[in-house]
């Protein structure tokens, strides 16, 4: 009997994991949401959508790690959003700073 309540145990213990990782969006999928709200509002060269894609990515990785403090996700979030506006024309920049529900997005 304990062998079958332990087995039930450690079966929704599975399943609730994996339901709480099906929940979350992956990187890939965060990613391709930042760059079609930078997309929908700034005009953006096709070879530098993908650099900023892969960079999207990363930060998504990097945000992702559950060990991190809140002072570290910080500190992640500004490099992330220097890299980006070091990818981006003084133009984009300004058009971009004109969306901060996107700023935030892309940043966080």
């Amino acid at each position: 009997m304990k062998k079958v309540i332990s087995l039930v145990v450690v079966f929704f213990a599975f399943v609730i994991n994996a339901a709480a990782q099906d929940m979350k969006m992956s990187s890939d999928e965060a990613a391709k949401k930042d760059i079609a709200a930078l997309v929908s509002k700034v005009t953006v060269a096709e070879n530098l959508k993908k650099d900023l894609y892969t960079l999207m990515v990363m930060k998504h990785d990097a945000l992702a790690n559950p060990k991190l403090t809140a002072a570290e996700k910080e500190n992640i979030s500004k490099i992330f959003e220097t890299k980006l506006m070091a990818g981006l024309t003084e133009e984009q920049r300004k058009e971009l700073a004109k969306y901060p529900s996107i700023m935030k997005q892309l940043a966080n």
